[in-house]
């Protein structure tokens, strides 16, 4: 086998997409998982290349209407090492941990478009809550 992104998936799940492989991929792969995400994702991605593979997660929650937010850094690389980039990696974590976790925005003027699109998000998991609430709770007639 060569050095390929397809063979190290083939490698992860026994076999290839294709034929009988196909129910092992579905069954095991994250991507075909997506419903089961019940937690808000800040996905990062760092130069095209990534920038294609960490769609497919974006796309899916995006389409499945759960909280999630791209933020795509196109001369990034694996292990950051522009100080721009690592800011909106890093200091971009710690504003999401903070939102999501412990409820608090940080007040810097400059920051105030980031919460207006996470307060977004956070109305649509309170709406996904309730419509599990929902389906979860008996309905007598």
């Amino acid at each position: 086998m060569g050095d390929s992104l397809a063979d190290e998936s083939d490698q992860l799940y026994g076999v290839p997409p294709f034929g009988g492989g196909l129910a092992v991929w579905t069954k095991s792969s994250p991507g075909f998982r997506l419903d089961t995400v019940t937690a808000a994702l800040r996905i990062q991605a760092m130069g095209p290349g990534s920038l294609l593979g960490e769609w497919e997660w974006f796309e899916g929650l995006t389409r499945l209407q759960r909280p999630a937010e791209l933020v795509y850094m196109p001369t990034g690389t694996h292990i950051l090492e522009r100080p721009r980039d690592r800011m909106v990696s890093q200091q971009g974590d710690v504003d999401w941990f903070a939102f999501w976790l412990k409820n608090e925005e940080d007040l810097d003027p400059s920051k105030a478009e980031q919460y207006v699109r996470w307060r977004k998000l956070r109305s649509l998991e309170e709406e996904n809550k309730k419509k599990s609430a929902n389906a979860a709770s008996p309905t007598f007639d």
